[in-house]
């Protein structure tokens, strides 16, 4: 993507020699393929959370389908939408997935076994355990990929909630810091032990 000269400027934490964009190709180059996927978390009145995402595939090209006719750039060759909801331990208590759009009309039916995700806790393991739930020959590979970043926003999304509960009630203390500081050790550049 090009910035306008009327785009509104990136900020940075960083300074304002931080670049906040890719150096352009080195070579030229043609755009044809365009995934968004977007995840929002949700904290819920009965204590519970939500979690949405949605993915769409776009060519930039016409191209023709058996099942479709012909696919233009503004038609999506994929566009999947899906809630789960989950507990404060991340076990899922209800799941639920629209396709949208797909490139056949037997993919809508990849959406009768996401209900497998229901009583299934998000952890370590998490691929292996949505592929054993909801992939294969029944489910559907776009839906399958989207819960690892669904599952990223959970973790997100409920750390973040009980972190700002502790501030509003002055219970994050320094020693809870630490604390959330030894879980996370090592695992990232961030928490690195040596940057700490």
């Amino acid at each position: 993507m090009t910035k306008s000269a009327t785009a509104t400027p990136i900020h940075t934490p960083y300074g304002q020699d931080h670049p906040t964009s890719l150096p352009a190709a080195e070579v030229t180059r043609e755009h044809v393929h365009q995934r968004q996927i977007t995840v929002n978390g949700f904290v819920r009145s009965d204590g519970l959370y939500d979690i949405e995402a949605e993915l769409t595939d776009h060519k930039t090209y016409s191209f023709p389908s058996d099942f479709r006719g012909t696919v233009t750039p503004d038609m999506p060759v994929h566009h999947m939408i899906l809630r789960i909801t989950m507990t404060d331990q991340r076990v899922i208590t209800a799941a639920k997935v629209i396709t949208v759009s797909g490139p056949y009309a037997v993919c809508p039916q990849a959406n009768d076994v996401f209900d497998a995700l229901v009583g299934l806790q998000i952890g370590p393991g998490w691929r292996k355990t949505v592929q054993a739930a909801i992939g294969g020959k029944h489910g559907c590979t776009h839906i399958s990929e989207l819960m690892g970043p669904v599952a990223t926003i959970a973790y997100q999304t409920l750390y973040g909630q009980q972190v700002r509960e502790r501030r509003e009630t002055g219970s994050f203390s320094d020693a809870a810091k630490q604390q959330q500081r030894r879980h996370l050790l090592n695992s990232c550049v961030g928490y690195a032990e040596d940057n700490l």
